[in-house]
């Protein structure tokens, strides 16, 4: 591997309220978490590690030539299990990416890892698109961000941020599941209280804004589907089917 500064890591928690066991479920014949550890591997910016709080998910990507760490159960987060496998590591830089993002395309991993190599002003980095779907908008679900020109995150909402008050469309954007730190700044990120708005919202990436850390985003023009459920994984299923 040409880069050795960055750790990429997926933390692949086998219980799931909506879909038990997703990062097992087949996708075109192979497990959710492997769709993402090829990818993250496509990526080439540094080893890729699995981490999971099951010896089941560890055995499965075993199997298919990945290296699977086990951390506690009691991982509040996917941040908090992303720490627990970076320990004893020498990479300063991490990236957490979703075990449930089977599509998500390399270059987007690789534009967060550039970001924190080339801005020494970045704590965190992310990744966003260009959001124009007033049904996205308008949906909880969907995290929207609000950037300063240079791409640095003001703001996290899962309401349509920024508001428009004479009713035009101001340019947004919607935030996609992956994450990029220094070292220390996940170090201090993971050894933060919850905080009120991250409480209010149940967005975690609020505690670093509220403690003054600084998030950069890339702007990229993909979409990685998210497999949240059993209809996620059919969806992902024909999508797979029609490429």
């Amino acid at each position: 591997m040409k880069n050795a500064d960055c750790l990429v890591v997926i933390p692949a928690r086998l219980g799931s309220t909506r879909f038990p066991a997703k990062v097992l479920a087949l996708l075109g014949g192979r497990p959710v978490v492997e769709w993402c550890w090829r990818a993250a591997r496509a990526a080439r910016v540094g080893p890729v590690l699995v981490a999971t709080d099951d010896e089941r998910v560890r055995r499965v990507v075993a199997a298919f030539g990945g290296e699977a760490v086990l951390t506690p159960k009691s991982c509040a987060s996917g941040s908090d299990r992303v720490a627990r496998a970076a320990k004893g590591r020498r990479e300063p830089l991490i990236i957490n990416l979703q075990g449930d993002m089977p599509f998500v395309k390399p270059a987007t991993i690789r534009r967060v890892a550039d970001i924190l190599r080339s801005n020494p002003a970045a704590d965190m980095a992310t990744a966003v698109m260009p959001l124009d779907d007033p049904r996205r908008e308008a949906d909880p679900n969907v995290v929207k961000a609000a950037l300063t020109r240079d791409g640095r995150a003001l703001y996290f909402s899962r309401a349509a941020i920024p508001f428009s008050r004479d009713g035009g469309r101001p340019r947004r954007f919607e935030h996609l599941g992956i994450y990029g730190f220094r070292r220390r700044s996940l170090d201090r990120f993971v050894s933060l209280p919850a905080t009120a708005l991250e409480r209010c919202e149940c967005l975690e990436q609020l505690r670093a804004l509220e403690d003054g850390m600084t998030i950069y985003a890339a702007v990229v023009s993909e979409r990685p589907v998210a497999i949240d459920t059993p209809a996620d994984l059919r969806r992902a299923e024909r999508m797979l089917k029609g490429k």
